[in-house]
């Protein structure tokens, strides 16, 4: 979980409660509580895969599409965590002396593509509307 993926998230499920309403950057920013540059770098990536609707100009803003409530979060996981550059995570050293330290590496490499797919798997059962549900602890299933 990182971040960006949180913001995806926060911000679909707004735009989701307030589906006949536009907001611009500035003020989703503000509501969600992030920089209007981060909100914009995530912003960029779901309009691209159409998670919601973007228009430009002085009345310009962001909203909820027709399927932005079912976009599941193992979708946004995935989408918030490719070509993430993590620097260096693993210990050890392939031209070490020492078995453990030469192997460690491809060990925890491993894991962690593990670790990966079992939240992978977790979120693809949970959709916006869910995660909606859960913070308001009240029925959102009126047509949208």
């Amino acid at each position: 979980m990182n971040l960006e993926f949180n913001i995806a998230v926060h911000l679909l499920s707004f735009l989701v409660k307030h589906f006949d309403e536009r907001f611009n950057s500035t003020e989703l920013a503000e509501r969600i509580c992030v920089n209007p540059v981060q909100l914009r770098r995530v912003t960029r990536k779901l309009n691209q895969y159409q998670h919601l609707e973007t228009s430009r100009g002085k009345f310009g803003g962001y909203r909820a599409n027709i399927t932005t409530a079912q976009v599941n979060l193992a979708e946004l996981f995935i989408l918030f965590n490719e070509d993430k550059s993590e620097g260096r995570i693993y210990t050890g050293d392939e031209s070490s002396n020492c078995e453990i330290s030469r192997e460690i590496g491809n060990t925890m490499s491993k894991f962690h593509k593990k670790e990966q797919q079992i939240l992978i798997d977790y979120y693809k059962g949970i959709t916006i509307r869910d995660v909606l549900n859960e913070t308001l602890k009240e029925d959102t299933n009126e047509t949208i």
